[in-house]
């Protein structure tokens, strides 16, 4: 949605204006006019539109002044400028000022037509290359291929404020059709906030990113300068968020999101997501198909217990999807003690149980306080699937092959488990949790270590070359977080190896 103000001393003119852009079918909305520079002033302030169509001459401030001064509130957005004078001097000035276009009165509506459709295709194109730019250096923090400095410096976003939010979709359907659920939640996501809010085209950005475990987070970043118009927007997300996850549960799937209750800087990004990430276990003792605020979660974990059962739950689960009966055995075991204890003074939360085990693992479980009676449900989820375990270990065997082999291909790129999942066909949660069953280590750090291990073997192999031409060689945009984490796998500095091998540079 284009945001447009009209600013012209003369109503008729407007008024025209107005008219013509009505009747192109463009996705514009006027959202103010402007009878002279100094209320133009006022509106830009207030509304931070994409495009102005500023008249030279007004009364008071004029438009060449108030187009000088809007730059300053508002430096992403566009003017036309509009005058009935063919002067050197106006269109100078106005080119000096980088204005979009300069269009003489009376305009025709093709003219404007032509106009308006090249501010469209370049605030496209800007929009497309800062929602790049933002996901880039969103993946890069989680993914810890920069350090959050050179991310501040490299993609301006030192002036962002952001808001997060963790999704999961709990189910029992094969890894292939949760791929595609996953999927449809980003894009039914994207379809309800594009047709519902008014965000300006270059204030605000939205990413969706896999963490190295897995779990999917929303990441809504907007410019400082917006704040008050994003805070009136943040309730009208959270609501369509309720919407779309009530709507897209079904028997076979729950959707819960946990959201952070402040609005924060980039250095607290990381921290903000690992805290709701320390949480996010506990959505199976809550009512299903919710978003959570923080402190809502927060309460629930300092209960005694609670933390404990919803992160074995949570481990049961994996277990069972990756069909590793005897430590599903023994879990369950545990577990069934634990919750008929919970059932003592909180069944509510034991009932809530009970939704998310069925959904997740496919099984039927007696309502009430017939907690006992749940473990023969239980341990058939299992023995109805021991009889494929052989073929699957297979499977779970080939498929960790070849992530190995991918990253062993690839470690120099910016990979990450939710690409790798997405081209394997099976969730992150799965890969993330099956890597880590499998190899012993979870995914960035066996990542962080081949890529520490290439890279000390150019250092033995090719002194010559610097630390920054290996730390980028390796998958790494900043020396100094390539250094950090050098110091950290050989416990000396990249230098300190680096001339020992080439004694000239001492």
């Amino acid at each position: 949605m284009l945001r447009v103000i009209i600013a012209d001393d003369e109503r008729l003119i407007r008024l025209t204006l107005r008219s013509m852009i009505e009747d192109m079918s463009l996705n514009i909305q006027i959202v103010a006019e402007a009878k002279d520079g100094t209320e133009l002033l006022q509106y830009v302030e207030g509304h931070h539109p994409d495009l102005v169509f500023v008249d030279i001459r007004m009364p008071g401030l004029n438009g060449l002044e108030a187009m000088e001064q809007g730059k300053g509130l508002s430096p992403h957005t566009q003017w036309i400028v509009l005058t009935g004078f063919s002067d050197f001097n106006y269109a100078r000035n106005a080119l000096r000022l980088q204005a979009f276009d300069y269009l003489l009165k009376p305009v025709s509506p093709e003219e404007l037509e032509a106009s308006l459709s090249k501010v469209l295709l370049a605030l496209e194109a800007n929009v497309n290359q800062m929602a790049n730019h933002f996901e880039t250096a969103v993946n890069s923090l989680f993914h810890r291929t920069r350090s959050v400095e050179e991310i501040e410096t490299t993609y301006h976003l030192q002036d962002y404020r952001f808001s997060i939010t963790l999704f999961n979709i709990d189910s029992y359907l094969t890894e292939q059709e949760q791929t595609k659920l996953r999927f449809q939640w980003i894009v039914n996501l994207k379809e309800a906030y594009s047709e519902q809010i008014q965000f300006a085209m270059l204030e605000n950005a939205i990413s969706f990113v896999t963490l190295p475990n897995g779990d999917l987070a929303q990441v809504i970043g907007w410019r400082k300068s917006a704040e008050q118009r994003m805070k009136l927007q943040l309730p009208l997300i959270q609501q369509i968020l309720t919407q779309q996850i009530q709507q897209f549960q079904t028997s076979s799937c729950i959707v819960t999101g946990f959201q952070c209750d402040r609005e924060m800087d980039l250095f607290d990004l990381e921290e903000g997501i690992n805290k709701l990430a320390g949480l996010f276990s506990l959505r199976r003792l809550l009512p299903p198909g919710r978003l959570w605020l923080e402190h809502e979660v927060v309460s629930l974990a300092e209960k005694p217990n609670y933390m404990i059962i919803s992160e074995q739950v949570d481990k049961l689960c994996k277990l069972a999807h990756m069909q590793d009966y005897f430590q599903y055995e023994n879990e369950l075991t545990q577990l069934v003690q634990k919750i008929q204890s919970l059932n003592q003074y909180d069944q509510h939360a034991v009932q809530n149980l009970r939704v998310f085990l069925c959904t997740s693992l496919g099984c039927e479980l007696e309502t009430g306080g017939q907690i006992h009676l749940w473990v023969k449900s239980l341990q058939s989820v299992q023995e109805s699937r021991l009889a494929e375990k052989a073929q699957t270990e297979l499977s779970q065997n080939d498929l960790i092959q070849r992530v190995l082999n991918y990253v062993n291909s690839n470690y120099m790129n910016d990979i990450g488990i939710g690409q790798i999942a997405h081209d394997m066909d099976v969730t992150p949660n799965y890969l993330s949790s099956l890597f880590h069953k499998k190899t012993g280590k979870k995914f960035m750090k066996y990542l962080t270590h081949i890529r520490m291990v290439k890279a000390k073997e150019l250092f033995l192999t090719k002194p010559g070359l610097k630390v920054q031409e290996v730390a980028e060689q390796v998958g790494y945009y900043s020396t100094r977080h390539f250094t950090r984490l050098f110091l950290e796998q050989f416990d000396c500095y990249p230098s300190e190896l680096h001339q020992k091998m080439n004694p000239k540079q001492l």
